[in-house]
């Protein structure tokens, strides 16, 4: 029981130094007395009142310094931004109607770019006419499972949406072993 009171009474401490005020003085000795309340002088010297910072005042409102106007030369504010280079793609591998051997259906896909994606820009992998995997900026893919046969696949690159590059069909044949 007295360890809930005693943590009650911990708990309740810091509350209470929040709301105090304190009075310091010197005596004739030179010695410094705190105390909680004030009975005006004593032992001849004034005393002097602390008060405890208030934790849940409002901070001040920001003050801003106004920048000086910079304005740019007119031969900066003339040019024109420069777009782009065309996107183009590519496969890095595999190769057209290359042979893959895999009993596990895992087929791994390198894209080649001209040039890095720009923001908002991505890849989508197509896989015989159907979209494969959610789209990505690396041009790197892993396909698991894939069936044996042969398979088309081609690239798309897309900015916020529309379609801006693709990349030729190429025809892969996939080989696993099957039993018999």
């Amino acid at each position: 029981m007295k360890p809930h009171i005693l943590f009650f009474i911990t708990l309740l401490f810091p509350v209470f130094s929040y709301t105090q005020t304190i009075y310091t003085w010197e005596d004739d000795q030179g010695v410094l007395h705190l105390s909680d309340s004030t009975n005006g002088k004593k032992g001849g010297k004034t005393v002097k009142t602390i008060t405890l910072p208030d934790h849940f005042a409002e901070a001040p409102a920001p003050s801003f310094e106004s920048l000086p106007n910079n304005d740019r030369p007119s031969e900066e504010k003339g040019k024109a931004t420069t777009k782009p280079e065309p996107l183009s793609l590519s496969f890095q591998s595999p190769q057209h109607d290359q042979t893959i051997r895999s009993n596990q259906g895992h087929i791994n896909i390198t894209a080649n770019s001209n040039r890095k994606l720009l923001v908002g820009e991505h890849f989508q992998l197509i896989l015989n006419n159907a979209t494969y995997s959610a789209p990505n900026t690396t041009g790197k893919w892993q396909l698991k499972n894939i069936d044996r046969g042969s398979h088309t696949i081609s690239i798309q690159a897309f900015r916020d949406g529309k379609l801006i590059a693709s990349s030729m069909s190429i025809t892969v044949h996939l080989h696993r072993a099957s039993v018999k």
